[in-house]
């Protein structure tokens, strides 16, 4: 019998603690979160248990990038320890700053499904998902269609910006 799938859609990114003090930064407009079986990501990784940093912790919440969407598209590794970036800082590209990175496998029969697990918070080349994981979040079994129109809608979107307009205009 087949697993049943995780539903996945697109929500404006909200900090899961309200709205920051006054002079602290906040989601930007056109910041958008998925939505994973009706909870925002953002949110599930804030509530797991465990010692990890919360990707909501930073001055900057991370932000879910469309060279990084580009990539969710084609599951399989994209950083050198197998992982792939799913919220990064929103204002570099730099793994230092940290990002939120995950296993993301095909899965499925005809290997069209998508899975994501082992979430991290990841600073440097590799993660270290025993000390820097989010316990509880994932595995993610998305059905492969529904998955695919998802980051492509995040693509599509006029309304939200591209930090790089070069690869942008390639997507």
């Amino acid at each position: 019998m087949p697993a049943a799938y995780t539903t996945l859609d697109l929500a404006p990114a909200v900090l899961p603690y309200g709205a920051p003090p006054e002079g602290f930064p906040r989601p930007r407009p056109d910041d958008v979160d998925l939505v994973v079986d009706g909870t925002p990501l953002l949110h599930r990784l804030d509530e797991a248990d465990g010692d990890m940093v919360s990707p909501l912790a930073a001055d900057l919440p991370p932000t879910l990038r469309a060279e990084h969407v580009r990539l969710l598209l084609h599951p399989g590794p994209s950083l050198a320890d197998g992982r792939q970036v799913i919220h990064s800082c929103p204002d570099c590209r730099d793994p230092g700053c940290g990002a939120v990175t995950a296993v993301v496998e095909r899965a499925g029969e005809d290997g069209e499904d998508v899975v994501w697990r082992d979430f991290a918070w990841q600073t440097g080349p590799t993660a270290d998902p025993a000390h820097e994981g989010y316990p509880g979040v994932g595995p993610f079994h998305f059905h492969g269609a529904t998955y695919r129109a998802v980051l492509l809608r995040v693509l599509d979107a006029p309304e939200l910006t591209c930090q790089d307009r070069t690869l942008c205009d390639t997507l």
